[in-house]
C-alpha cells in the first residue's frame, strides 16, 4: 500500500454510521488509482490519454463492473457506470475527474468518483434495485494540464464543444487531441456521439474537496454548495518608455512596472466592496524588456475575476478597469486592455441543495452553505439539468499540491450525505 494512503487509513478511527459502506474496496481503489503516476514529490501526474491515465480509467471501470454496473466509454473517453433502476429512461448522474494538473494531489476530482461508487453500491445493497436509474461519470480532462482545455469531457457531453477543438489543442509536443484519443484506443472520428440527450437525466450530484480553508477554521464538517463562480480575465498592459536605469532621474521616468504595481496593490480592497464572495488575483505578471538596470517600458498584468453572480463581477470588473486608467493616466503611461475569457456563474439547484442539507442535518453532521470559487464538472452538467455540490474539508486548505489532504473521516462523512441525497432525490422525483 502507498504510504500516503496507509497513513490516511490508520489516522482513521472507525465510527457506527460509517459501518455498512464498503470501506475496504474504496480504500483499495485509492490506494490502485494514487499508485499510477506517482512523482518524484509524491504527487500524482495523471494526464488525458496517457500511459497513466489509461491505467487508472481501468481501474474505475473493473469496479465498476464489480458493483454491477454496464459500463461504456464513450469516443473521447468519457466513462459511464450505470445501475439500472425500476425506471429506466432517465438517471441522476453522480461523477467528478480522475486526471490531476501536475504533481497533483491524491484526493482533487478521484474522491468524487470513488465516492459516488461507494455511495451507489451501499444505496443498492441497502435498497435494492433503484427507482430510477443512477449513473457514475468519469469525466475525461477536467483539470486541461495536457492541451490546456480544462472541464473537457462534460462540455463535450453537454454540446458546447464542436468537432473542431479536438484537431486544433495540441500538448507541448506538438500532439493534437485527436491524435491523443487515437494512440489512447478511442475514436474521435465518432465526436458527434459524445453529446448526450439532457433531457434523461433527472439532476447531477458531485462530491469534491473544497480546496480551500473554510470548512477547516470553521471547524464544519460539510459545505453545502450554492453556486459556483465563473472567471473572468482581463490584461491590462502600462506602456512607458524604456530608459537607462542610471541616468534616468527619478522624477523624470515613466516606469511602466512602478504604475502595474499601484494597480495590482488598489485590486487587493477591490472585491469587498462589492461582495463577500468576489476575488481578484493577478497571477500574471510579464515585464519587458526585464533586465535589471533598464527601466520597465511595458508591464503585463493578467487579473483573474471571480464571483457567483455575474452582475457582481462585471461591476467589478467595471471598477478594476477604472482604477488602472486613473493610474495610468496619473503616471503618463499608455494603457492596453485586452478581455479574455467570460464563464457564465451557475446556481446551484434550489432543492438539490435543500435536500444537501437535510441529509447533513439528518446524519447529524455540522453544514454551511458556501460559493466554490474554482470550476468543476457540475458547473456545466448544471447548466443543463439540476445540480447539486457537496464538498468536504481541505486540511490547511491545500490543494494542486501533494500536500492536498482529507481525512478518511470526513471523507466517508461526505460519501455518506451523497447517498442519503441521492436516496432524496430519486425518491422525490416525479415526471
Amino acid at each position: 500500500m502507498d504510504n500516503r494512503v496507509k497513513d490516511w487509513k490508520e489516522e482513521y478511527t472507525s465510527l457506527p454510521r460509517h459501518q455498512h459502506l464498503p470501506i475496504d474496496r474504496f480504500v483499495e481503489y485509492f490506494n490502485a488509482v494514487n499508485s499510477i503516476g506517482v512523482t518524484e514529490v509524491g504527487g500524482n501526474s495523471r494526464f488525458p490519454y496517457t500511459k497513466e491515465y489509461r491505467e487508472a480509467v481501468e481501474c474505475i471501470k473493473g469496479w465498476m463492473k464489480e458493483i454491477g454496473m454496464t459500463v461504456s466509454e464513450d469516443a473521447i473517453g468519457n466513462v459511464y457506470g450505470k445501475i439500472k433502476g425500476i425506471h429506466t429512461h432517465k438517471s441522476l448522474m453522480i461523477g467528478s475527474h480522475i486526471d490531476t494538473v501536475p504533481d497533483g494531489g491524491m484526493f482533487d476530482g478521484l474522491l468524487g468518483v470513488l465516492s459516488a461508487l461507494t455511495a451507489v453500491e451501499a444505496f443498492v445493497e441497502q435498497n435494492g434495485m433503484p427507482k430510477w436509474s443512477i449513473e457514475v461519470a468519469a469525466f475525461v480532462d477536467e483539470e486541461g494540464s495536457r492541451f490546456n482545455h480544462g472541464l473537457f469531457g462534460s462540455r463535450t457531453m453537454i454540446g458546447e464543444i464542436s468537432e473542431d477543438t479536438i484537431h486544433h489543442y495540441y500538448d507541448d509536443d506538438g500532439i493534437t487531441m485527436a491524435e491523443a484519443m487515437k494512440a489512447d484506443g478511442l475514436n474521435p472520428e465518432q465526436f458527434k456521439s459524445v453529446k448526450r440527450d439532457m433531457d434523461q437525466l433527472i439532476g447531477y450530484l458531485e462530491l469534491h474537496i473544497e480546496q480551500g480553508i473554510v470548512l477547516e477554521e470553521n471547524n464544519q464538517q460539510i459545505g453545502v454548495v450554492d453556486g459556483i463562480a465563473g472567471p473572468a480575465r482581463e490584461t491590462f498592459t502600462f506602456i512607458g518608455s524604456a530608459n537607462h536605469a542610471g541616468n534616468t532621474p527619478m522624477n523624470m521616468r515613466k516606469d511602466a512596472l512602478i504604475g502595474a504595481s499601484q494597480f495590482i496593490s488598489a485590486i487587493e480592497d477591490m472585491p469587498g466592496k462589492f461582495s463577500e464572495t468576489a476575488v481578484a488575483t493577478v497571477g500574471k505578471i510579464i515585464n519587458h524588456p526585464n533586465g535589471t538596470n533598464v527601466i520597465p517600458g511595458k508591464t503585463e498584468v493578467t487579473v483573474d475575476i471571480r464571483d457567483v453572480e455575474e452582475d457582481v463581477r462585471e461591476k467589478l470588473i467595471e471598477e478594476i478597469k477604472a482604477k488602472a486608467k486613473t493610474i495610468a493616466d496619473h503616471r503618463d503611461l499608455s494603457l492596453e486592455i485586452t478581455k479574455g475569457i467570460r464563464v457564465q456563474p451557475v446556481k446551484m439547484d434550489t432543492h438539490m441543495t435543500e435536500m444537501i442539507e437535510q441529509s447533513s442535518q439528518d446524519l447529524h453532521l455540522s453544514y454551511r452553505r458556501m460559493p466554490s470559487g474554482a470550476g468543476h464538472d457540475a458547473m456545466l452538467v448544471g447548466k443543463k439539468v439540476p445540480a447539486g455540490m457537496i464538498f468536504v474539508p481541505s486540511r490547511n486548505g491545500k490543494s494542486h499540491t501533494p500536500e492536498e489532504w482529507t481525512s478518511m473521516s470526513d471523507c466517508l462523512n461526505g460519501i455518506l450525505v451523497l447517498e442519503r441525497t441521492l436516496g432524496k432525490i430519486l425518491s422525490a422525483y416525479k415526471e
